[in-house]
């Protein structure tokens, strides 16, 4: 008897059946579906070291089909790439954190684990999904194996990225600002298919990039990552090249300083000067 239909008629039965010992399923663990051994490297050391000892962050690069989308073909990441993306999860994101906010904020407020993918997460819409924050416990960054060190713009949007990512974890875990969803003529250019406007042209609309027009959430912590990563320099600049809506930059602006402050204990505008100088510390790391 062919041994699944074996099974099937032993569930039915809710008894054993007839069949032979050598027909059941294999005891051994089936390699592929999660729980494979694997050496424990030094890399490895490093990040329980680093992330999970003091702060109970994994990082998870091995390939694991239950951490990525079932319904995409993705690409595990090339691990020549992990430490550099290492190095911008410590250097632009936690260490400012730690300096501002201390370890209690971290182990307080983070996740448990990030997911490290080698290509992008791609969509039936032509666009790239590069991080996603699920639920408050985990962040996911793909398209790792494009990372590039040298180029200051390549790196930094992975950083974006990661702040943006965190900063839905922060707002998961308070409650989203009322006061975002008031902002006078913001709402009107919400929509589902902003990737037909370009950043340009959502910049004119008072939104630092067209993702930002997906929803009040995306437009939230698109600014957060605009001001921590590109810097007060570059979002001034907002303010004066789109005067129509220089109001509702500041706007914006106030009110994700405010939350900061109220909701999470942190100088807004004492982070941003820590993670935007960041940028040029992980520049000289690989000139």
């Amino acid at each position: 008897m062919n041994k699944y239909i074996c099974i099937i008629i032993s569930i039915l039965l809710l008894g054993s059946t007839s069949c032979s010992k050598e027909e059941r399923m294999p005891s051994a663990p089936i390699v592929g579906l999660g729980g494979t051994p694997h050496a424990i490297t030094e890399l490895d050391r490093y990040i329980h070291a680093r992330f999970v000892a003091p702060y109970n962050i994994d990082v998870v690069y091995r390939w694991d089909p239950n951490e990525a989308s079932l319904v995409r073909s993705m690409t595990p990441v090339d691990e020549n790439k992990l430490m550099d993306i290492l190095d911008i999860i410590e250097i632009g994101w936690l260490n400012p954190y730690l300096d501002v906010a201390g370890a209690e904020f971290l182990r307080k407020y983070s996740f448990s684990r990030f997911f490290i993918g080698g290509s992008g997460d791609y969509t039936t819409k032509d666009t790239k999904t590069v991080g996603v924050a699920t639920g408050g416990v985990k962040i996911a960054l793909y398209g790792i194996n494009d990372l590039d060190m040298r180029d200051e713009n390549n790196f930094s949007f992975y950083l974006y990225i990661l702040h943006h990512e965190f900063a839905h974890i922060l707002h998961q875990t308070k409650f989203f600002p009322s006061e975002w969803l008031n902002i006078p003529g913001n709402n009107q250019w919400f929509t589902s298919n902003w990737v037909q406007t370009s950043n340009s042209a959502a910049q004119g609309q008072g939104f630092v990039r067209n993702y930002a027009k997906m929803s009040a959430e995306e437009d939230f912590v698109e600014t957060i990552s605009f001001l921590l990563v590109n810097g007060q320099d570059a979002y001034d600049k907002l303010k004066l090249d789109n005067p129509a809506y220089a109001d509702i930059y500041k706007k914006k602006e106030d009110i994700v300083t405010k939350f900061y402050k109220d909701a999470v204990g942190i100088d807004f505008k004492v982070l941003q000067s820590k993670v935007h100088a960041s940028v040029q510390t992980l520049l000289s790391l690989n000139k």
